[in-house]
């Protein structure tokens, strides 16, 4: 019986696969769909919007269950990683359930993971755990709507248990990460991501490329449904910069707003948005239920999200934090710092996953680099502890492309102070764990 928020915390840690990346694939979908089925599978018994993709999930997730929560709905969202607490996969309204709630449900599923046959299925791990917790809360709770953010993946991945009419597939971007896992081109990534389409599913993407809609294709057609393709200068279109927010104009069939405001300088956020409110203006379709364009404009205009372009000011000093860990992600943050501040030069204060493609993004860094500061980080998570990129490695990469402004400060605090002694915009960003690492440190420096 875990008695505290601590013990629980110790507990999880104690599931995360050690040594090399540990993904489980089928084995783990078929434990996955065991300990559902001894829960009573809560997953097939909530609506569900169920997100997957490269890049841009994160967010999407979030301004669905914002949209909806601002409809008077009662929403649960589940996102994957967490960023600084582990209650950020049990949302409610977009808040985080206590503490005393958390300990307690997770009380209520451990019997049943226990009573998992382990010789047949093996130990479930850390995120089919929480997945699974994240289920049963919702149900617990009689969220009107689930909106869950895949792991690793889709087709094997441990929230494709979700396999209920009901549900409505929704792709962001695909681009090439995590290619030891899914593959090494775009065809058997999408592959990997339209696998949470199950029959008569409901399935919306944001514009692909021809690879990633022949694959799109398939899969809706072997599971007789459509595909509905959000586009700019079509459903998104006149994209202007503010000082402190973006505006767009917005057409979806029956919805069309104009000048909406969003809350954000990401670029990359107006799509994310854009497919959020077709997501949200089917399900008023579908489930009969009307949509208030100033609930809309209002949820838009005020919503934030840490880790995505968030802007800080500490000391007087500007801070911009961004968790792109790709270099697709990498090159929509730098085409919004060069949209938002023209010939503006910052700090970069990075640090990069083990096995990401980290050449590519420090070349896209160093053309709006004064100086670049390294640091490291070592943090518990779904599949494995990550671990940041060796400073050799890194060190290597930057004297190749002919840039010598860096400087490693392999303590985090250390790091802060340092860039705000430096008193220059400064952004931080390469990996969702630096920042999950950065975010407590924050207060101390204000």
């Amino acid at each position: 019986m875990i008695k505290n928020y601590q013990q629980a915390i110790n507990y999880l840690k104690t599931t995360v696969p050690d040594g090399k990346h540990r993904y489980p694939g089928t084995l783990g979908l078929e434990r996955q769909a065991e300990i559902l089925r001894l829960l009573g599978n809560p997953q097939n018994r909530i609506p569900t919007i169920h997100v997957a993709g490269t890049s841009g999930k994160g967010s999407t997730c979030f301004y669905l269950s914002q949209l909806l929560s601002s409809h008077g709905f009662k929403v649960g969202l589940t996102v994957s990683p967490h960023l600084t607490d582990i209650r950020e996969r049990f949302q409610i309204n977009n808040s985080l359930i206590s503490q005393k709630d958390f300990i307690n449900y997770l009380n209520q599923i451990i019997s049943v993971i226990n009573s998992v046959d382990y010789k047949k299925f093996g130990k479930p791990t850390y995120f089919e755990i929480l997945i699974a917790l994240a289920f049963y809360i919702f149900y617990q709770q009689k969220v009107d709507y689930m909106v869950v953010e895949t792991g690793l993946g889709g087709l094997l991945d441990g929230s494709n248990a979700i396999t209920s009419p009901n549900q409505v597939c929704v792709f962001t971007k695909f681009g090439l990460d995590h290619t030891s896992v899914l593959g090494k081109n775009i065809t058997a990534i999408a592959t990997q991501k339209t696998g949470i389409i199950h029959p008569q599913n409901p399935v919306f993407s944001v514009h692909q490329i021809k690879v990633a809609r022949d694959v799109l294709s398939k899969q809706s057609n072997k599971n007789k449904t459509t595909v509905r393709y959000i586009s700019p200068n079509k459903n998104f279109k006149n994209i202007k910069t503010k000082k402190d927010y973006l505006e767009y104009n917005f057409s979806d069939k029956n919805l069309n707003l104009k000048k909406i405001k969003l809350n954000s300088l990401g670029l990359y956020q107006v799509e994310n948005s854009a497919i959020a409110l077709s997501v949200v203006n089917f399900l008023s379709v579908r489930d009969k239920f009307n949509l208030d364009s100033k609930k809309i404009r209002q949820t838009l205009s005020s919503v934030s999200f840490p880790g995505r372009m968030d802007t800080k000011i500490l000391r007087n000093q500007q801070f911009i934090l961004d968790g792109a860990h790709n270099p697709q992600k990498m090159s929509a943050l730098i085409k919004s710092l060069k949209k938002s501040f023209p010939k503006q030069k910052f700090i970069f204060l990075i640090a990069f996953k083990q096995r990401k493609d980290f050449s590519k993004m420090i070349k896209m860094i160093i053309p709006l680099a004064d100086q670049v500061i390294l640091t490291r980080f070592k943090v518990a998570s779904d599949y494995m502890i990550q671990v940041s990129e060796r400073q050799s490695s890194l060190n290597k990469a930057f004297h190749k492309l002919g840039f010598s402004q860096f400087k490693y400060i392999p303590n985090k605090s250390e790091a802060l102070n340092y860039v705000l002694n430096a008193k220059q915009p400064t952004v931080i960003t390469g990996s969702l764990y630096l920042l999950s690492e950065i975010y407590p440190l924050l207060d101390s420096f204000k």
